[in-house]
């Protein structure tokens, strides 16, 4: 089939070229890749040219004149160049598919590019200007007053209304705004991003539009296959959120192969991520890659990673794929610590390195704001370099949780006991449990035919049950006598072992006793459950009675969790001096 008129498809480096060739900074965020171009001669100027096979369907002449140097500024003697280097075309008008033809973009001056001499060049070539960064990058939050209106704001930046500085203002301004519709309509209190008028001085600026231009009429490349579009792209942002990367969703990448049309890659299909280490991760169908693309893609991109997705991609499965690109040696599911004899196992969905140090993340994914884990857990696991983040996933609602301060923080006291002096632990214990602890009460019993007086301490339970406290003092038969008289008794030596001493607190007291305690940290399954073991006896009132719970711990308790056992879990603290 005949095409009739000289076309080429608007490539992005076409587009570009004439940027390149005034050196685009790094900054720009553009991607290069290296192209192959021939230098020619005519009437004693180098001319460079772009090699190019001629494809079905080429047609757009108009779109050379608006673009390249020689076309842009003198079509006619385009053509004639045109003409000299292209011997075998006849007829400009009659050109065929699959023909090889040159294509004369700029007049070189000598010594202009390296290798220039013999006739072949290569060049690095912007394939890829990523426009939200570099456009947030150049642009600043303002929010709406009273009276504001689009026109007048972009004026003020860009000059007086209808010049084409302005209007380029409001074409960026419609790029990085693009919820707003009508731009005669916006409300006083919303926040815009407002482009900088510095940006006109970037390097890139002009480049920028024929971006946005490619971006407006080429949502499909032809004779590409029909994109197949993700349902809801919004689950590659929140992955890409989760792990503090980036998300790469809005326009065309365009990849050079050989013998064939540049692949363009539309990214509003083929999302990419990129991570903070460098790497990237493309999310594609199988079909949206034609044979042999992936390898192209592959070969001028460093670091990517293809993900082929089968169906609607979930969160999970992308966050997974994500972090094994963050840790090389993979994520677990449960972290075990020993912190001087406080085993804690941290358990979660998702438990891996941190690029950014040498903590290690554990990401939990949970339905409910109240299955986060307490604050005081997350500060004490941080003292050890793990980092717990809970994110909530439920239908159209989804977030970080927020981490309530901890009261107190830092400044909750608790008491120490000696185990060899039990006055003062018994003391601690009944008055945590919301007992009456009295000293020195007198007391009178018959024994031996005599009425004898006593001084002890008498413990107060409620429900008018009381017991006597002895430390030694009563001998004989008369604690004997005492139980006999109505009086409990509660003997306790001095210099005992602390595990003889609970043996007795247990036997005696209405109270229920546990050892070595596990506490379960987040209201939420314990396959995603943070776990901590305090060894010592965690005391509780029975179950008829009221009362606070008492952990005795042998093990010394950091702040944040002696918090987090008060606040979160109502128990009070004494550790056990060994």
């Amino acid at each position: 089939m005949k095409t009739h008129c000289l076309t080429v498809v608007c490539r992005l480096w076409i587009c570009v070229f004439a940027a390149v060739l005034l050196g685009v900074p790094g900054e720009s965020g553009a991607v290069f890749y290296k192209k192959n171009y021939e230098v020619k001669r005519f009437q004693g100027h180098d001319v460079l040219c772009d090699p190019y096979t001629v494809w079905e369907n080429d047609y757009v002449i108009k779109i050379l004149k608006q673009r390249g140097d020689i076309a842009h500024k003198d079509f006619p003697r385009f053509l004639e160049i045109f003409n000299h280097i292209n011997p075998d075309v006849k007829d400009v008008d009659l050109i065929y598919p699959q023909q090889r033809i040159l294509i004369p973009l700029r007049i070189l001056e000598p010594g202009t590019l390296k290798g220039q001499k013999s006739g072949k060049v290569s060049i690095p070539v912007v394939t890829i200007t990523n426009l939200p960064r570099a456009l947030k990058r150049n642009s600043e939050i303002y929010e709406v007053s009273y009276g504001d209106s689009v026109s007048r704001l972009i004026a003020d930046r860009f000059g007086r209304y209808g010049s084409d500085s302005y209007k380029k203002g409001v074409k960026l301004f419609r790029k990085l705004n693009p919820d707003i519709e009508d731009l005669d309509r916006i409300r006083a209190g919303t926040e815009v991003r407002l482009p900088n008028p510095d940006i006109r001085n970037q390097p890139w600026y002009d480049e920028l539009f024929e971006n946005l231009e490619t971006e407006n009429h080429k949502k499909q490349m032809p004779g590409q296959p029909p994109v197949q579009w993700f349902k809801d792209l919004s689950v590659f942002a929140r992955a890409a959120r989760i792990v503090d990367a980036e998300l790469l969703d809005e326009g065309y990448y365009f990849f050079p192969r050989k013998n064939a049309r540049d692949f363009g890659l539309d990214l509003s299909s083929t999302p990419v991520i990129e991570l903070k280490n460098g790497r990237k991760l493309l999310f594609a169908r199988k079909r949206m890659l034609p044979a042999g693309v992936e390898r192209s893609i592959r070969n001028y991109w460093e670091n990517l990673e293809v993900v082929f997705v089968s169906g609607e991609p979930e969160l999970s499965f992308i966050l997974e794929k994500l972090i094994n690109s963050i840790d090389p040696n993979g994520y677990k599911n449960r972290l075990n610590l020993d912190d001087n004899g406080i085993l804690v196992a941290v358990r979660g969905r998702f438990i891996y390195n941190s690029i950014k140090d040498n903590s290690r993340i554990c990401l939990n994914i949970i339905s409910e704001p109240d299955m986060r884990t307490p604050t005081a857990v997350c500060d004490y696991l941080a003292g050890h370099d793990i980092r717990i983040k809970d994110w909530v996933e439920k239908g159209d609602k989804s977030g970080w949780v927020l981490k309530e301060p901890r009261k107190n923080k830092s400044k909750r006291k608790f008491q120490v006991v000696d185990p060899r002096n039990p006055d003062p632990l018994v003391r601690s214990i009944a008055e945590m449990l919301g007992w009456q602890y009295h000293e020195n009460v007198e007391i009178s019993f018959p024994y031996a035919g005599f009425q004898v007086k006593a001084t002890t301490s008498m413990l107060s339970l409620g429900d008018q049950a009381e017991m006597l406290v002895d430390y030694g003092s009563l001998q004989g038969g008369a604690v004997e006598t005492i139980e006999k008289n109505g009086f409990k008794v509660l003997q306790i030596q001095g210099g005992q072992d602390i595990k003889q001493l609970i043996g007795i607190l247990e036997h005696s007291l209405p109270v229920n006793i546990e050892k070595d305690p596990m506490f379960w940290t987040a209201n939420r399954p314990r396959v995603y459950n943070t776990s901590i073991q305090i060894p010592g006896w965690l005391v509780s009132p029975d179950k008829n009675r009221e009362g606070s719970r008492l952990m005795l711990s042998v093990s010394r308790l950091a702040s944040p969790l002696v918090d987090y056992l008060h606040e979160d879990a109502g128990i009070k603290v004494i550790h056990i001096r060994r």
